[in-house]
């Protein structure tokens, strides 16, 4: 990272952008550059990210992850842009996470676990009850960070 003095390296920050950030926008490998905004949940055990985002199980991001399973993404949270008398004193505030890694399809019982984390980013606390017909319908994705920073800016 360039700034040094702006990366976040405590987990319990990193996990608190992670908790607050609402979407993670994917790229997907492949060829040209595809990027898509996703609902997530993750697992963050021992230094250790994965993201589960799901949606349809055809279309053009499982073309991509099955031609290159390589991903990257990035999520942020508290941004704001705050300003000056001049044009250049722009600037925004937020924290951000961002890294890549390897993204896959998943079945069994990690399906079920990667809907658990989407369903507990968004609603804490509760517990759903996931019906079978609509699980087998939904495809759930793994990213698993192979690297990942976080970044403060105010």
């Amino acid at each position: 990272m360039r700034r040094a003095d702006r990366e976040i390296c405590d987990a319990a920050r990193l996990e608190a952008i992670l908790q607050k950030s609402q979407t993670v926008c994917i790229a997907f490998g492949g060829g040209a550059p595809y990027v898509i905004p996703m609902s997530y949940g993750y697992a963050l055990e021992e230094g250790r990210l994965t993201l589960y985002m799901h949606g349809a199980g055809e279309g053009e991001k499982i073309r991509r992850i099955q031609a290159d399973p390589r991903a990257a993404f990035t999520l942020y949270a508290d941004n704001a842009v705050y300003g000056g008398e001049a044009a250049c004193r722009y600037s925004t505030s937020f924290d951000s996470v961002c890294g890549s890694g390897m993204i896959r399809v998943l079945a069994g019982a990690e399906k079920w676990r990667g809907l658990q984390a989407i369903m507990a980013h968004y609603a804490p606390g509760k517990a759903f009850a996931f019906d079978e017909r609509r699980v087998q319908a939904t495809c759930v994705l793994a990213l698993e960070a192979e690297s990942f920073t976080g970044k403060h800016h105010d």
